[in-house]
């Protein structure tokens, strides 16, 4: 399980604005917190989001959500292209992911056991 500050502190070093061993600056880590909070919104809305807005976040979701944070953030901070394309490649790999992890595995119900 991951925190929020761990998957914006991702978002921030995917965005290229956090370099390894470094802080936020306090006007980035209330955007990025912001970003967070409406990409959960957004997933919470469309039934992907799993756990809390406030709450930790599965660590195999990490990743894709982290990415969607810095996709909210694209519009804020200027970045070279090839790192804004990546970004914005990756979005549609995110949300098939969070949508995997999201539903139930299934089950059939043609070949049921009788215990």
């Amino acid at each position: 399980m991951a925190t929020i500050a761990e998957v914006r502190d991702r978002a921030a070093q995917d965005l290229g604005i956090l370099g390894l061993n470094q802080t936020l600056q306090s006007q980035d880590s209330t955007r990025i917190t912001s970003a967070y909070n409406e990409v959960h919104a957004q997933l919470k809305k469309d039934g992907l989001a799993t756990w809390t807005s406030t709450g930790s976040i599965p660590t195999e979701c990490v990743p894709y959500v982290a990415n969607l944070v810095a996709n909210n953030c694209l519009s804020t901070y200027s970045i070279p292209n090839d790192r804004y394309t990546r970004i914005k490649n990756e979005v549609r790999t995110s949300m098939r992911e969070l949508m995997k992890l999201a539903s139930p595995d299934w089950m059939s119900v043609d070949d049921v056991k009788d215990y």
